[in-house]
């Protein structure tokens, strides 16, 4: 078959070309972007879809050659929470059929990721005669089991309904697996494990470092990057740093955090460093770009992970492969992203003051972080999003030939 195939990424809620760290927009979008990118470098055609939810939106060619495109649906209001989209997901099931049936050169697979999408996906698969892949990239359940009462049971209930109808699951890591073997009760056997990967031409040791938070010699800096939402725990390192004031320690880290504010009002990072008496050595700064998060990576010590939980954690990967060791909690995909003791340090919980300890680790034994960083760069070599993008198409490929829709 080659390159004769159409995928199809469906990304209802989030535009694979949002800015990560911003709204909805986070590791997902940066997921979607880079593996269709190594597709369409392998010559397949890939046709990205999304909800229309800004006037200017329009049609993006990616690859004239292949065909490759991102086409925005009118669906809906252009503003809604992303929790009233799934009364939409029948009406965008029917956009995407007519659009992939206008513009797909090739024989189709569906890609879905996200629940949302694994509803449209679903809808759209047999008019179109075409498999499913799923991609969760979280879990309902494997949220609330770790912070109860976070998602609605009825996304939990859609989500077991996705891993039994879908034609294959993938997995970024063997715990994750094992999560939705659990909490789906889908067959081990269609769920595949492919790891994320990530862009060793932007995220390298070599090039431009700016650090953009407090310059203050000789001490830790701390880089956290992603939004700022009670579930990625930024407000941990708050705490610990307010612990480490009150153990005595004259020489505290300092700590930047790009990315926006997402979900609540009332999670309000900045105004918690005030309260507690620890925005002296805090920064802020809007997400940014790509090449510019490489190159505060560069500058910092250590970038900090102290999410609830991670499918993978992608930020996690990228930080290492510009030398720069990981700090995070012990959990998901994170246990497989970060080589705990080698390239970084996991934290048993988000106990505040285990995430203490962890900041006196680093500033009363720098050498050892320093050592981190240097294995931290052969850690993330294991990860390239070609590899990722291989073992996507061996799987596509699969899917057309086993799946009962064709």
């Amino acid at each position: 078959m080659g390159t004769q195939l159409t995928i199809v990424m469906i990304s209802m809620h989030t535009s694979p070309l949002a800015q990560p760290g911003q709204g909805d927009a986070g590791g997902l979008n940066v997921y979607i972007r880079n593996l269709t990118e190594a597709l369409i470098h392998a010559g397949y055609q890939v046709l990205s879809f999304t909800r229309k939810t800004a006037v200017t939106d329009q049609a993006v060619e990616l690859d004239q050659a292949t065909g490759s495109k991102v086409i925005p649906l009118s669906v809906g209001r252009l503003s809604l929470p992303k929790e009233a989209l799934d009364q939409l997901t029948a009406q965008f099931a029917d956009d995407l059929v007519r659009a992939v049936k206008q513009y797909a050169n090739h024989s189709v697979v569906l890609h879905s990721h996200y629940w949302l999408s694994g509803l449209v996906a679903h809808q759209a698969a047999s008019q179109l005669h075409a498999p499913v892949v799923h991609t969760m990239h979280t879990l309902g359940a494997t949220k609330n089991s770790s912070s109860p009462g976070t998602e609605p049971a009825y996304r939990v209930e859609r989500e077991v309904f996705i891993s039994a109808q879908s034609d294959v699951v993938t997995a970024n890591t063997m715990v994750e697996k094992q999560e939705l073997v659990q909490h789906t009760g889908v067959n081990p056997q269609r769920v595949e494990i492919v790891h994320p990967g990530v862009d060793h031409e932007v995220f390298q040791p070599c090039g431009v470092s700016v650090w953009p938070g407090r310059m203050t010699d000789h001490v830790p800096k701390i880089l956290f990057a992603g939004r700022q939402q009670r579930y990625k725990g930024p407000h941990v390192l708050l705490q610990a740093l307010a612990i480490l004031r009150d153990r005595g320690f004259h020489t505290l880290p300092v700590v930047h955090f790009t990315g926006a504010v997402s979900g609540s009002s009332e999670y309000d990072l900045q105004a918690k460093a005030h309260l507690l008496g620890v925005a002296q050595w805090c920064s802020f700064s809007p997400p940014v770009a790509p090449e510019t998060l490489a190159s505060y990576m560069r500058a910092a010590d250590v970038v900090a992970m102290p999410s609830i939980t991670e499918s993978f954690g992608l930020v996690a990967v990228e930080a290492q492969a510009c030398g720069t060791p990981v700090l995070a909690h012990k959990v998901g995909g994170l246990k497989i992203a970060v080589a705990d003791g080698l390239s970084g340090q996991l934290v048993d919980s988000l106990d505040a003051t285990a995430w203490g300890d962890a900041l006196e680790s680093l500033v009363e034994h720098p050498r050892r972080w320093r050592d981190y960083g240097t294995a931290a760069l052969k850690h993330s070599a294991q990860f390239s999003w070609a590899a990722t993008a291989n073992r996507m198409a061996e799987i596509y490929t699969s899917s057309l030939t086993t799946s009962t829709l064709i």
